[in-house]
């Protein structure tokens, strides 16, 4: 089951600042080191505010990190906490690097740490925080953990994306075999965004576990006609469907499912997978 693979955590985090920029780009932070007060003129030499000049080196630690330059980001974040060791926002901007390069105990203790300073729990990046603290929690397996941490989400009015931590609370207590629960946190996320195709994809895998066919179908055909899915989901769904097919009897859609799922990942688990079922049904 994918459920986390492309919704929030790491990948919300890197999209979140594709969106929205550096928050106080390089060139803007050193221009309130000129203009805004930040700098004393006096006949002897300028005083430069250390948080401005940590806020400019954290900001271009920000940017490695969207271009996916991890091992810079981490260099250049941690020499902004020497001028400014209580920036919540640097810490996330850590605690995402070290999760894109599997150190997984430093991410953790990183976002902890952003969510200890941060000061307005409503704010985005302290939303933020939180999912990337139950995504890590997902990877570390800590299911019960990343459920508490999506329900202080969905219970939060500001947050804006409630259908993505329904998605993932699904996910973990999919993972926790309370498939039930997993059902009512899938449909409640699809009653908020019905064109969800996470959610979607999800409930057609659990559907599928439960032997509902039809219903499995659906879902999962709903997740294919997104167009939105990458490509390694698309294959997983592809390839679904065609085991589908296959306990249904229907060989010819299975055959075409299992071909779809080799043309989206030739290389990937799901494409070799299918190439098999291929190897056997051709």
């Amino acid at each position: 089951m994918r459920g986390t693979v492309f919704g929030p955590g790491g990948q919300r985090f890197f999209a979140y600042w594709r969106r929205q920029g550096r928050r106080v780009g390089l060139l803007s932070a050193l221009l309130a080191l000129l203009t805004g007060g930040c700098v004393t003129t006096s006949s002897s030499s300028p005083e430069i505010d250390p948080k401005g000049l940590a806020a400019a080196v954290r900001d271009v630690g920000l940017d490695y990190l969207r271009q996916g330059n991890s091992a810079m980001a981490i260099r250049e974040l941690q020499k902004s906490l020497l001028d400014n060791p209580d920036d919540p926002l640097t810490y996330l901007g850590l605690a995402a690097a070290y999760r894109s390069k599997g150190l997984i105990d430093l991410a953790e203790e990183n976002v902890l740490r952003s969510i200890e300073l941060g000061s307005d729990p409503q704010s985005r990046d302290y939303q933020l925080a939180l999912e990337t603290l139950a995504a890590i929690y997902v990877q570390q397996e800590r299911y019960e953990e990343a459920v508490l941490q999506y329900q202080v989400l969905i219970d939060d009015p500001t947050y804006g994306t409630p259908w993505v931590a329904l998605t993932n609370r699904g996910w973990a207590e999919f993972k926790t075999e309370q498939f039930e629960a997993a059902g009512i946190s899938y449909r409640e996320a699809l009653e908020y965004r019905a064109s969800y195709e996470v959610a979607r994809f999800n409930l057609g895998i659990l559907e599928q576990k439960q032997k509902n066919w039809r219903e499995a179908v659906g879902q999962l055909q709903a997740a294919v006609e997104s167009g939105r899915m990458p490509p390694d989901a698309m294959a997983e769904a592809h390839y679904r469907l065609g085991e589908i097919y296959i306990t249904l009897g229907r060989r010819d859609k299975a055959i075409a499912q299992f071909e779809f799922a080799l043309e989206e990942a030739p290389e990937g688990k799901w494409g070799v997978q299918a190439r098999s079922y291929l190897d056997l049904l051709l």
